[in-house]
């Protein structure tokens, strides 16, 4: 599993002392090394190279500094567009290359015709795979983004980041019960359904095994049966056939008395000729056969004559084998295997009925398991909100909202996956003012600067943010302190950010260009890193408008404020 994001320390005074703490920290090494881009709307070919800590893209409006994130977002599952492959091009390429372990190398292309493929370092791959790989590296907020921390799951689960010890054992058992909890209960519910089925296909079992039982059949009884009916049906002219033989056999002129007269004359001869000898011994055991013969045909007329009925019981013991066999197999062999099987599911039912006991008793087990970790979880959940209140409110001070009021509420709600808590963010900008739900009581430039406080005391699962004008709605004092918080968020993180305020670009480690260029009577996208000098004038265009002597002067005082740690800052 993915190592979870060292915790911020979250006590006031921590808090007061993160920004000389963030100009000293060590920076992550970076996450996202680079991310190219080939054919992509605007762009014919690009490469980002990014930092660890905090990069920056800033440009002319209509740049395309927003399809740079919308390509990341691509390779985090998003729904690629047609219109987004350049015009002219067959395909566009999205490739991102990473630091650290495998996969390295994440790509995405999309075809103009045809299918689109996904690919990690090289192999094919579906796109739910290369979004779970890039997912877990990479996290991307386009813009508007922050109106997703409206959704209660989204507010659950920024709260659940902070939860302490106690609170992720809780977080745990709540998991592995209600999982348990809704497999038990899918089975008992299959199982109750199937009650009145059961119960039908137990009595129709139980009248088949008694019926096969009743006849007791035996293996191969069908061919013996048969036979003895043949010969009842038959036996006056079998007695005749016989008799008739024993007489040819054993009469005084019979074949035994010439056998006999020949054997005798044979062996005369054979004293006189020696090769006559083994002729007069093979007469000799033909003479033997044949009275062997005629004491069995004689035994055979000597027994007692069929016993009365007994064809009519045969022939009724053959009507009920058949029976038998046209409903339940062809032959006594597979009758006595139908009873078997018969009797094999009628036991699976009676176990079918014994399983249905076991899960209710489970299931009642398990709701003791749910709530008794509901309790803890939701104890839990109401500690993590008011060390988010404590950590977040100075945060909302430096970004311009003195006075605000940041509450998490945690009310019992039905359960679910993630337990049983209602989990609302509640808000106030002013003093004075009554809390509300987040999204009623914050406008946009306070919920961006709401948002950003947020991810810096809650911290984020992914080693890479993306942001998309987090800083939109905000200037002045605002629009600096986000500048700073954005730099200190990226000594835990490697963050991306598309911006138009030069007071949040002062503050980066990287920051890169995006601009439009003339080729071949078409308009493209270019991406540039810009060193100190193109940087300078890059902010005071950014601040005024134009490279003049005093918005040069004013850019340079913002890199010198943004390099100074906070407490040195006038």
């Amino acid at each position: 599993p993915r190592a979870r994001p060292a915790r911020p320390d979250l006590s006031p005074a921590a808090t007061r002392a993160a920004g000389a703490r963030c100009s000293a920290a060590r920076y992550p090494e970076p996450v996202l090394r680079a991310l190219a881009l080939r054919d992509f709307v605007l762009v014919e070919a690009a490469r980002l190279e990014l930092g660890p800590g905090l990069n920056v893209l800033t440009g002319e409006t209509g740049a395309g500094k927003s399809l740079l994130v919308d390509a990341l977002g691509l390779l985090t599952g998003v729904r690629a567009d047609a219109g987004w492959v350049r015009q002219g091009a067959a395909r566009a390429l999205v490739e991102a290359e990473f630091d650290g372990a495998a996969p390295r190398v994440a790509s995405r292309a999309l075809v103009s015709e045809g299918r689109n493929h996904a690919r990690l370092d090289g192999e094919l791959v579906t796109l739910t795979e290369l979004a779970e790989a890039v997912g877990a590296r990479v996290q991307v907020f386009a813009q508007h983004a922050q109106q997703a921390l409206l959704s209660p799951s989204a507010q659950r689960a920024a709260l659940d980041r902070i939860l302490d010890d106690d609170g992720r054992t809780a977080q745990r058992d709540w998991a592995r019960a209600w999982t348990e909890r809704s497999a038990v209960a899918a089975e008992l519910t299959t199982l109750q359904a199937e009650a009145r089925e059961r119960l039908q296909r137990a009595d129709l079992l139980d009248l088949q095994i008694s019926e096969i039982d009743a006849a007791e059949p035996r293996a191969g009884e069908e061919d013996e049966l048969t036979a003895e009916a043949r010969r009842l049906r038959h036996a006056d002219r079998i007695a005749g056939a016989v008799a008739r033989a024993l007489t040819a056999l054993d009469d005084d002129d019979g074949a035994a008395e010439r056998l006999a007269a020949a054997r005798r004359d044979l062996d005369d001869a054979a004293r006189l000729d020696e090769r006559l000898a083994p002729l007069a011994r093979e007469l000799s055991d033909a003479l033997v056969a044949t009275r062997a013969i005629a004491t069995e045909l004689s035994a055979q007329l000597d027994e007692a004559a069929p016993e009365p009925g007994r064809l009519d019981r045969v022939e009724h013991r053959l009507t009920r084998l058949q029976r038998l066999f046209a409903k339940y197999g062809d032959g006594s062999a597979a009758l006595i295997a139908h009873r078997d099987a018969a009797v094999q599911e009628r036991a699976s039912l009676d176990a079918d009925d014994r399983r249905i006991g076991e899960l209710e008793a489970r299931r009642t087990e398990l709701d003791a398991i749910l709530v008794d970790a509901g309790a803890r979880l939701r104890d839990a959940r109401r500690r993590a909100g008011a060390r988010l209140s404590e950590g977040a409110e100075p945060l909302l001070t430096r970004l311009a909202l003195p006075g605000a009021r940041l509450r998490v509420a945690v009310d019992a709600a039905e359960p679910g996956p993630h337990g049983a808590d209602r989990v609302r963010f509640d808000f106030a900008a002013d003093p004075g003012e009554r809390l509300g739900p987040l999204a009623q009581a914050a406008s946009g430039g306070e919920l961006s600067r709401v948002m950003l406080a947020l991810w810096l005391v809650t911290g984020a699962d992914a080693p890479t943010l993306v942001f998309d004008e987090v800083d939109a709605g905000v200037g002045g004092r605002a629009a600096a302190a986000v500048g700073e918080l954005l730099a200190e968020l990226g000594a835990r993180h490697q963050v991306l950010v598309v911006t138009h305020l030069a007071q949040v670009a002062a503050h980066a480690r990287h920051h890169l260009h995006v601009g439009k260029a003339r080729r071949d009577d078409r308009t493209i996208t270019t991406v540039a890193p810009l060193d100190a000098d193109a940087r300078e004038r890059e902010l005071a265009r950014m601040l005024a408008g134009h490279e003049g002597d005093a918005p040069r002067a004013a850019a340079r005082d913002l890199l010198d404020r943004a390099e100074r740690p906070r407490s040195e800052r006038p």
